[in-house]
């Protein structure tokens, strides 16, 4: 091999060992929360979804509760799926509400959980 063509395989190696260090850097997470991939942002605004705690894991609901910004969202979601099955619509986010004041939550959180949670 002639230096320039050595120099060349070697540029080409640090160039690839830079491209996986960067892909290995950005660390990895569980859980329903996950950011959706890069590029696939949408440019309208959809409504957020809310978690079903009748058919949601306690993880996926606890997700939803910290995406929502619940202080302790690990704690409420063991809360509200002990509490399950809840009745669907009206009646069973009341009784959401109920469960959560039961627990002595701050209105503040309600209002957020409640915003994040359906039956």
């Amino acid at each position: 091999m002639n230096g320039r063509h050595r120099s060349l395989v070697h540029a080409a190696i640090a160039i690839l060992v830079a491209i996986a260090a960067a892909g290995c850097a950005g660390g990895s997470r569980s859980g329903s929360d996950q950011p959706s991939l890069p590029g696939m942002e949408s440019n309208t605004a959809q409504p957020a979804q809310k978690e079903s705690i009748n058919e949601s894991s306690e993880d996926d609901v606890a997700a939803a509760l910290r995406r929502s910004d619940v202080d302790d969202p690990q704690g409420w979601a063991r809360i509200l799926i002990g509490d399950r099955p809840y009745p669907p619509g009206q009646p069973g986010q009341e009784r959401i509400r109920q469960v959560l004041v039961d627990h002595q939550a701050d209105p503040g959180e309600v209002d957020k959980i409640l915003a994040a949670v359906e039956p």
